[in-house]
């Protein structure tokens, strides 16, 4: 059994997050305490989603309320004078164009075909409507009988009580399952501590790490496989 993580790991999460930055700055860039160049804003937006977002998956918030408060902790002063509906119509622009540039990274598709002798499944951390429609959408839901997504199992990565309830929804043990992820902290350790075999699947050339198998690409973890089974 193999499961993916899917952002950044299947989808070109940064690219997409990039394109709607974009539409957002040249739409609301005057709106903000100062001018952001986009790489800079892009890593506001993700440090932003990290500390937020952490409430919905420890069950503290609603979804939409992290995204509120990402919105007006960007905002500052001016969000102060907007009412929820508007900081909704805000985040509502950014998410439309992030969802229009959805894109696999080149390799998914190719290694998913060469997978095809596998059962394959996903463990995200997310909502459940939009991790799927995620897959949906890229055309690639098929390849995933089993989708395991934290707002349904009750625990987000790097808990590993989510990995063992994709354990469960497979009806295996988490010795037979590899798990693959871009997240060193969220999938490759997280993963092993729950009895998985995993790959750290970094893609942006990070430090190598002895205690992980780590790979680069997808066509990386179709080999490994490929040798796995012929040793």
């Amino acid at each position: 059994m193999i499961f993916f993580d899917i952002d950044e790991t299947l989808l070109d999460q940064r690219s997409a997050e990039a394109a709607a930055a974009v539409d957002f700055l040249d739409r609301y860039g005057r709106w903000l305490d100062r001018p952001y160049a986009l790489p800079e804003f892009c890593g506001a937006w993700r440090a932003l989603r990290e500390k937020h977002v952490r409430l919905f998956f420890d069950g503290l918030a609603p979804f939409q309320e992290t995204r509120r408060r990402r919105i007006r902790e960007l905002f500052g002063a001016r969000a102060e004078r907007m009412s929820d509906a508007e900081i909704d119509g805000v985040f509502d622009f950014y998410e439309q164009r992030y969802r229009d540039a959805w894109s696999l990274f080149a390799d998914v598709l190719p290694a998913l075909e060469m997978l095809a002798g596998h059962t394959c499944g996903i463990i995200s951390n997310g909502t459940a409507a939009q991790q799927r429609l995620k897959l949906t959408a890229t055309g690639i839901a098929r390849y995933f009988p089993i989708v395991v997504v934290s707002e349904e199992a009750g625990a987000a990565k790097p808990d590993t009580r989510i990995f063992r309830a994709a354990c469960e929804q497979a009806r295996t043990a988490p010795e037979n399952c590899f798990h693959i992820g871009d997240r060193l902290d969220h999938d490759a350790l997280a993963g092993r501590a729950a009895g998985m075999r995993t790959f750290w699947l970094d893609r942006r050339g990070a430090a190598p790490r002895a205690d992980i198998d780590v790979v680069h690409s997808l066509f990386d973890v179709c080999r490994n496989l490929e040798l796995r089974r012929a040793g």
